[in-house]
């Protein structure tokens, strides 16, 4: 985002400790960005954290927020929610939400293990994710519409939170490296359609999160 010829009035980044804080502000130094960065430390699913976040944003103005969380244990949907009723701007847009999402190295790995059971509830914020569990008990492995299931079930989620789109990007092409999805939650009309030519367009690195640049 600091890359981009369009840019943000403010930017905040949360990092869940302080050598990671540090680490960040190092990595942010080159783009000579000083008085519009605000770097918060602690734990995204504390309410005085997210708070702490949100009281940085104009409820006025638009924002986008940007969601790695690294596996589904460090992302609660009370998270969401929170960043849902700050508010709207003065078009009528909620947040938006860019999320990639845990999948193939988080969700299916540990769908099955009873030990994640409360984290995968936390993560969805119900429990319907059970009925995909219990479907695969019953077939002895795993559907092939079992990554769709757990896809969908989260932007179902999303839709009731009221977003007028909700859209998921698939992995660039099929690799040995961990899929993601990037998942996508707003109002903001140009914002999806300007998402959605820049995901079409060609990657050149595995995986890569967007695309690349060709060098001639």
């Amino acid at each position: 985002m600091l890359k981009s010829r369009s840019k943000f009035n403010h930017y905040a980044f949360l990092a869940q400790s302080r050598e990671i804080g540090e680490n960040l502000r190092s990595a942010l130094d080159p783009f000579n960005v000083t008085h519009n960065i605000e770097i918060l430390v602690g734990n995204p699913n504390n309410e005085k954290t997210i708070r702490r976040l949100l009281d940085s944003i104009p409820r006025s103005n638009s924002a986008v927020v940007f969601i790695d969380a690294g596996g589904y244990r460090r992302l609660a949907w009370a998270t969401l929610e929170e960043l849902v009723e700050h508010g709207k701007n003065w078009h009528g847009e909620k947040i938006e939400l860019l999320i990639i999402f845990p999948l193939e190295m988080a969700l299916l790995r540990n769908l099955m293990r009873p030990e994640c059971q409360d984290s995968l509830t936390r993560f969805y914020g119900n429990r319907q994710w059970e009925d995909i569990k219990r479907q695969i008990k019953i077939s002895k492995t795993f559907p092939e519409n079992t990554r769709y299931k757990l896809v969908e079930l989260f932007k179902n989620g999303l839709h009731n939170l009221g977003y007028r789109y909700v859209e998921d990007f698939k992995p660039a092409s099929p690799t040995r490296d961990p899929y993601y999805h990037l998942i996508y939650a707003g109002d903001n009309t140009s914002r999806r359609k300007h998402l959605k030519e820049a995901w079409g367009r060609p990657r050149f690195l595995r995986c890569e999160l967007l695309y690349g640049v060709k060098e001639k």
